[in-house]
């Protein structure tokens, strides 16, 4: 009897469970169809190009020549004639020093050697009277000598007068600071009653024409001579020398500039080296996709992406230099995007406007 009861009780929970999975069946298949969902990219054709490669660096602009302006001997400055930033020429007066004691000196000297002259005129005649006394057996042999030791001892000192006269002139010379070439006065660092000690600096002279300098250490990319310089995105020059002295354990480079900057001397700025370029099949950087097993474009065809694995000739911020070469349109997209584009079904694609000019660098 129970075994009865246990087989109906049994039967009925299956028809229970049949009729609800027969009314779960019929309300799934009254459901609406979902709604497949489009995923949207940009995608961009391939196109001829050129990619520049550079490298940034911090630049020191200089006057191409600098001098500073100091005297030979230590006097007091009497008057400078030019201020900061005046534009000179070459053999302008620049400064004039205290010449007081250095006239005294030559007026001194000059008075020894007009002393002088008399002394030897006597000792000339003393010396070619004993001459003569000698020729006619009137004196001794030790006298003539004595007179002619009289008459060079004052023949030499007056030509030490005379060279020191000469030497005193030069000086005088030195007191008259003049422009060694043309050029803007850079700083004025002593005023007008101030000692300047020999050596030491009064006005800094620069010259007008310009050049850069910077410190490198050679990379993949070398750094060399001819190489592009750009300042703010424009070309301002070449690369022209690398020295042969070091600076700082690190390498330094001269860039000759095409025209002069609007920058005083020893300021600094951010400079790019263009230190590679190439022409060839050009892509926005945006469009590789780096995986382990090489570097890939995503190719639109028949409305799929599929990946075509490309080698990268060169490439910078904003594109690259790419072979071969795609003939379809390639998705740009961040790399976590490019990835799964392959795994999309039905892919819609918003065709890129234009290629823009910043690519073309």
């Amino acid at each position: 009897m129970k075994k009865v009861i246990l087989f109906l009780v049994a039967i009925a929970v299956v028809v229970v469970a049949a009729l609800f999975l027969i009314k779960q069946k019929k309300a799934v298949a009254n459901l609406p169809t979902p709604k497949e969902y489009a995923k949207s990219v940009d995608i961009v054709m391939s196109k001829e190009g050129q990619v520049s490669q550079r490298e940034e660096f911090l630049a020191e602009i200089l006057s191409f020549k600098s001098a500073n302006i100091a005297t030979k001997f230590a006097a007091r400055v009497k008057k400078i004639y030019v201020n900061e930033n005046d534009k000179v020429n070459k053999g302008d007066l620049l400064v004039s020093l205290d010449d007081k004691d250095i006239k005294s000196n030559l007026d001194s000297l000059k008075k020894q050697r007009d002393a002088l002259k008399i002394d030897l005129a006597n000792a000339k005649k003393i010396y070619e009277r004993n001459k003569k006394l000698y020729r006619s057996q009137t004196i001794s042999k030790d006298a003539l000598d004595n007179s002619k030791v009289v008459y060079y001892t004052k023949l030499s000192a007056l030509r030490g007068v005379e060279s020191k006269i000469e030497q005193t002139k030069v000086m005088l010379q030195y007191l008259n600071l003049k422009a060694p070439f043309s050029g803007v006065i850079g700083s004025k660092l002593l005023d007008e009653g101030s000692l300047a000690a020999a050596g030491k600096p009064i006005l800094t002279l620069n010259s007008s024409n310009q050049k850069m300098i910077f410190l490198f250490s050679q990379g993949k990319k070398p750094i060399k001579k001819g190489q592009s310089v750009y300042l703010d995105g424009a070309e301002v020059g070449k690369i022209a020398k690398i020295y042969d002295d070091a600076r700082n354990s690190l390498l330094v480079a001269e860039v000759k500039l095409n025209k002069m900057l609007p920058y005083p001397n020893k300021s600094y700025k951010t400079i790019e080296v263009e230190v590679d370029k190439k022409s060839g099949c050009q892509v926005p950087l945006k469009a590789i996709l780096h995986k382990k097993s090489g570097t890939f474009v995503m190719v639109y065809k028949d409305k799929k992406f599929s990946p075509k694995k490309v080698d990268v000739l060169i490439e910078n911020d904003k594109a690259a230099i790419i072979t071969p070469c795609p003939k379809n349109p390639v998705a740009t997209a961040s790399e976590a995007k490019l990835s799964i584009l392959p795994s999309y079904g039905k892919v819609v694609v918003s065709e890129a406007q234009k290629w823009k000019k910043s690519f073309l660098l």
